[in-house]
């Protein structure tokens, strides 16, 4: 399993020495990243960086608001730093109208990003597991979206909104290309990958189309960069 980071994990770190910070992601063995704000860099400083440090960008967690606003800016600079997704990491879903707006945004984006080699995703938190017009909203979501729009499902969201991770990533198959990696125990806390009741060697097994894995960390028990090594540890040999 080839391992990449959604940089949120370690945004305390980001926000203090952000080149400093992606190289070392590197030289813990982390393949690629995956972006959430990209650190005041312009796109060919950033490739610089990508490239200093041996990584390769999966893509980017991009605001609903960049896809309303400012889609090309973001198309543009993700083409250039070699992104090969950009995903909305969460909408407001509560009900039909917010689930087919969202969609029609999606879709529209993604006819733009295809021609460009990137395709356009969304990515689930619990919310999406409300039920509207009787169906859960992430459903709605997968459902009014192209073909061409991929899955990003956390399993760590899943699992807190009381679905079976592999179940699901079964059901929606060839549209899951990505998988966040987050751990969880009993107690719905974020935990290191090693710690939880989540096994990613079945989720693996599971994501049979999954093309990358993305690490994502946020609740600490210990420094930071100690729980990102050891989360790499473990999932380095699945």
């Amino acid at each position: 399993m080839d391992i990449s980071l959604q940089l949120w994990s370690i945004n305390s770190e980001t926000q203090k020495d952000f080149a400093g910070a992606i190289k070392r992601v590197g030289e813990i063995g982390f393949k690629g990243v995956e972006f959430a704000g990209y650190g005041g860099l312009n796109a060919s400083e950033q490739a610089q960086l990508l490239k200093d440090s041996g990584l390769y960008s999966v893509g980017s967690h991009s605001g609903l608001s960049i896809f309303e606003e400012s889609f090309e800016a973001e198309l543009e600079y993700s083409k250039s730093i070699g992104s090969k997704y950009i995903v909305c990491p969460g909408a407001k879903v509560d009900t039909m109208e917010d689930i087919k707006y969202l969609a029609d945004v999606l879709n529209k984006a993604s006819k733009r990003a295809v021609k460009e080699g990137i395709k356009v995703g969304y990515h689930n938190h619990d919310h999406e597991f409300v039920k509207v017009d009787g169906k859960y909203a992430m459903d709605w979501v997968a459902e009014l979206t192209d073909d061409d729009v991929i899955l990003e499902l956390d399993v760590f969201w899943l699992a807190y909104a009381g679905i079976d991770p592999i179940e699901y990533i079964k059901k929606w198959g060839k549209r899951v290309e990505l998988i966040h990696i987050k751990q969880i125990d009993d107690k719905k806390a974020n935990v290191d990958a090693g710690d939880g009741i989540l096994d990613f060697k079945k989720i693996k097994e599971a994501s049979q189309y999954a093309k990358f894995f993305v690490l994502e960390h946020e609740e600490y028990d210990k420094p930071v960069w100690d729980a990102i090594q050891n989360d790499f540890d473990h999932l380095k040999n699945i």
